[in-house]
Parts: C-alpha cells; structure tokens; sequence
C-alpha cells in the first residue's frame, strides 16, 4: 500500500517530523507557551479554554488532591512538553505499527532518519577488505555479522534497552522536562553514532529499543500493510531502503544487506523466519509483562490510580529526588524496598511472569487442538498465543497509555476513541489469526508458478471461463497437481524456473530452498533428489546467486551456500535428462 508512494514524499514528511521533534525537544528546556494552557481559573471565562488548566479547588483541597502515598503533590502551572510526548506522540506511534505497519513507521521515523545522516554526509566507518582470490583489497562500510554475538542476540539487546528506557522513565525522565530533554539527545546522538559505526539501518535492526515493540504490533502483517511475498520481481516493497536515480530520477533500491532476512523488505518473512530466534519469545510475551508493570507501578508507587490518570507524574519536578523514595505503598502500609529496585523487581516478576505463562499456552493449544484430532505445528501455536499477547497489550496499552490526555476529552469523544480502538484491534486479531507459514509460502510461489501455468496450454473446460490470474493461491496449488497435459520434464523445468526466481531476488536461501519448495515439490509429484538436480543444472549453466563470479557485495551472505550446495548436488544421483 504505501511502497507505492513516491520516496521524495516521505523525504519531505521525514524532514516534517524531525523538525518537528526537535522544536519540542528544544520546548523541554525553554517553553514560555504550552506554560499558560495550563495557569489556574476560577470560572470558564477567565483565559483561553483549555482541558490542562489547573482547577485551584481541587488541587487545594486535602480531600481531592492528588497524592503519593498520603502527601498531596503541589500542583503549579507547568510547561506541556512531557505530557505530550508520554500521552500523545508515544501512544499515536503505537497505533501506528498496528493499523498502518512497520513499513510506514519505518518510513517516516525521525530516529531511523538521522541515523542515515552519516551516510548521507559520506562519512561512515569503512574497513579494508582483500579478495581471497584476486588479492585485490577495497574500502567497504563496515557491517554487522548475521553469525556475530550482536547479529544473533541482538533482540536481548534491544529489550534490555527496553527495559532500562522505562525504568529510566519512572525514576528519572517522566515529570522532569530538562532530564527528558537530555535523555532524547542523548537517544539521537546513540542513532548517529551507529550510522557512523555501521552500514545500513543497522541502528534499527540491531540496537534501537522500539524494534521489538514493532515486531510486536506488526506480527506477520499490520491491519493495512502490504503484501511483499505477492509483488513482482524486482519491485520495491515496503520500507526497502531507496534511492532517486540522479539521471533517471527513478527510485531504485539502495538496500546494502546489513541484515538477512530484513524486516523493511518482507515483514512476514522474516516474522516467520525468526519465531525461533534467540529472544524472540522474551520479547513477545515480555512485553505485555513491561505494559501491565509499567502502568500497575503507579498504582504500587502512590497507592491510588489519580495519580497516573491525573498526568500529575508528567510534571512531578522533584521526581529526580526520589530515586531512593520508599518504592511500594500498598493497603496504607508503606513498604521500605527503595524506588529504583521496586522498579526493576516489579519488572522482573511480570516479565519472567509473562515469558512463562505464554510458553505454557503454547502448549496447552497444542495439547487441545490435538485432543480434537487437528495436529498444529509448534510455531503454528507460537504464532496463535503471540496474537493473543499482542491484542491484549495494544487494548492494554490504551486503557492506560493516552489516558491523562483522553481523559481530559469530551466524554463522547473518548467514547468514540474507545470504540476505535476495539474495532482495530478486533479487525486485525482476525486478518492474523488466519495467517500460518505454510499459507505464507504457498502464496510467496504462487506467482512463479501461474507464470509456469501460462505457458502450459491448459483446456478451457478446466479453467471454466476464468483468466488464470483470477484463479485463488489453493485453485493455482491444485491445477498444478491435476493438469493431465503436464509432463514430468515439463514439471520439473517448472521447477527449475521457480527455484531460479526466487533464489535470484533473495527471497530465498539457496540452503533453505530444499524445505521451502517442499510442499511444491509434493504438488510436482517430484522428489528431493529433482531439486538437487535442479541446483546442480542451475549451478552449471546460469549466473547470479549460483555463480561467484558475478555476485555483488550485497550478496556476500549466499557464498557458502552456493558452494554447500554444490557440493550435495554432486552426491546425488544425477538424471540423464537435466533441467532445459
């Protein structure tokens, strides 16, 4: 949906945004506007109306006062800035991944923007590299490792990150303007400095804090995402890294491969491909554990919910003085553990909570649904009760996330934006719950094979009047398997075309194919050793992902698997008719 727009209209909403961020990071240290939104009044007349405006009445009064524990917090005019970040932009962007995808958010994001300006500037981090065969040597940038410490626990990382970003947020920078400030800096000058170190949206990828939360929302597709597996070779999908050709001034990809399978090129690829990655789960089910013990720590801090819903935290001056405040008040009894450790105790028990709980539902489905005679593959179940999670944190999330500005709202407003968010996420529960691996890679060959089908003349009784294009991924599946007129020589070129497609456009590991092709393969009626054949034949006689010698730099990652695979073609029985 939105690869279709043009690179130099998010080039111009980028530059939008980030401006627009840096003018209310600069408000956090200077703001003489946002300040008289919220001066006291004494009746509607007085001032401009605004919902922030302080009501003397109650913040005077014992009795309605907002309080910690049993101290009422000393409500003064204050300046808007944290409460539009923390209620506003943080829960706008949740909302975001989950209706519009990844592929937008990745594409008009100001952190993932500025990371890019060292490269932009032509001042990234090059290493010299020397061609084993050649000798030759040349400067390239350097790139993170797949194999790496980093390359393979890099979601660890980044939901530590995580972690430490909301911990820091309740002892340090939630109600302190200038330490929100400092703090977002400081997050910038982290995205630049990793697009000095390294190539690509490795800052993404690998280091900042929000991609698991992407991950989450995402899952296989968003609400309104597109489909990258069903677009036509050579096709820019999603949130592709681009480029204007300066000659053509057409876009064309500027993708460096800084990371395999990528996220930006096909999102439910690599949804699947990574169900089983080191952290994978700790992120998914440890996140609806960080949104229910980041908003229940209010509660377990004050002991009341006005404290939270009020916005009163938002602009809490003294919060940096009480980092070792008494960190638990519950049925009137305060609990001497200091805030900082309450924090990260509190997380801790609702993470590892979470983590348990939903491994013990990925099992417990697959015991019912084989108690009921329907056998589902553990990433299938994986795949069910991650759904599940991240219905629950996004409802979660905004019974609470936006709350201290909704709540100042017209009632028929909030009423209407409650609605909203049932409809999302019950609309995109059901779109997902649908989608399995399997599904995913029938639909991913589907195109190669139609285009195998049109050169096949297949009799007009057994299309029945339809175009072959009008014919569903299952329809296409069975008059593969059913075609009378397709010979097995016929079937096995077929073959060898689809794997040389999607081999071609790295949609597909040359290792990986083998398993991938295996359902097609049982629609071809061919076997394992046809698709070593195939391997072998495409090896011999053509270029790209199977000849070294015209690989680019992007394609470094397939080397080994070329040559894995020809080495297991030449131990396979060879066929007397190879592939034509």
């Amino acid at each position: 949906m939105f690869n279709h727009i043009s690179e130099k209209t998010f080039h111009r909403i980028r530059w939008m945004l980030t401006i627009g961020w840096l003018v209310l990071i600069a408000s956090l240290f200077y703001d003489p506007i946002t300040i008289q939104w919220t001066q006291p009044q004494s009746s509607p007349s007085q001032g401009i109306a605004s919902p922030f405006r302080l009501n003397p009445a109650q913040y005077l009064n014992p009795q309605s006062c907002v309080k910690i524990r049993s101290t009422c917090i000393p409500e003064q005019p204050f300046a808007l800035g944290t409460l539009i970040w923390w209620s506003m932009i943080v829960p706008s962007s949740i909302f975001v991944l989950l209706v519009f995808g990844h592929e937008f958010w990745r594409r008009i994001c100001p952190l993932s923007f500025m990371s890019q300006l060292p490269r932009a500037l032509g001042i990234q981090r090059q290493r010299t590299v020397v061609d084993p065969t050649s000798g030759a040597s040349r400067q390239e940038v350097v790139r993170i490792d797949e194999d790496s410490w980093l390359g393979r626990n890099h979601l660890y990382v980044q939901f530590g990150l995580f972690v430490l970003g909301l911990a820091a947020r309740l002892l340090l920078v939630n109600g302190d303007r200038i330490a929100l400030g400092i703090f977002l800096l400081a997050t910038i000058a982290c995205a630049i400095l990793v697009g000095y170190l390294y190539s690509g949206k490795s800052w993404c990828h690998y280091f900042c804090p929000m991609s698991p939360v992407q991950t989450v929302y995402t899952g296989p597709r968003s609400l309104l995402g597109s489909q990258a597996h069903q677009s036509r070779p050579g096709e820019l999908t999603q949130s592709t890294c681009r480029t204007i050709d300066s000659q053509t001034q057409q876009e064309q990809s500027a993708c460096v491969a800084c990371k395999s399978p990528c996220f930006d090129i096909d999102a439910e690829n690599t949804y699947w491909k990574e169900l089983k990655k080191p952290g994978r789960r700790l992120a998914h089910y440890g996140y609806l554990g960080m949104v229910i013990a980041f908003y229940l720590y209010f509660f377990l801090y004050s002991g009341n919910w006005d404290y939270y819903f009020t916005g009163a935290w938002a602009h809490e001056e003294d919060v940096l003085y009480k980092v070792a405040d008494i960190g638990f008040y519950l049925f009137d009894t305060a609990i001497p553990i200091p805030k900082w450790i309450a924090v990260f105790l509190t997380f801790a028990v609702f993470i590892s909570t979470f983590v348990f709980l939903g491994s013990w539902l990925e099992k417990q489905y697959r015991s019912y649904q084989t108690r009921r005679g329907q056998k589902v593959s553990a990433e299938q179940a994986q795949h069910i009760i991650f759904t599940v999670f991240t219905l629950a944190s996004f409802w979660i999330f905004f019974s609470y996330g936006a709350r201290p500005s909704l709540n100042r709202l017209p009632s028929f407003l909030v009423l209407a934006i409650n609605a909203l968010i049932v409809l999302v996420g019950t609309l995109w529960v059901v779109r997902t719950l649908r989608r399995s691996k399997v599904r995913y890679e029938r639909e991913k060959v589907s195109l190669s094979l139609r285009q195998q089908l049109q050169q096949v003349e297949i009799p007009s009784e057994v299309l029945a009047g339809r175009a072959l294009d009008n014919l569903s991924v299952d329809e296409v599946y069975t008059l593969a398997k059913t075609l009378p007129n397709w010979s097995q020589e016929s079937r096995l070129k077929a073959y060898t075309d689809i794997l040389a497609d999607i081999t071609a456009h790295h949609e597909v590991r040359i290792e990986e194919s083998c398993d991938f092709l295996s359902p097609l393969r049982q629609t071809l009626q061919l076997t394992d050793s046809d698709h070593f054949d195939a391997i072998q034949f495409l090896a011999e006689h053509q270029s790209g992902p199977f000849d070294p010698d015209t690989r680019s730099a992007n394609d470094r990652h397939v080397a080994p698997t070329i040559a894995f695979s020809r080495r297991t073609a030449r131990t396979m029985p060879y066929r007397s008719n190879p592939p034509r």
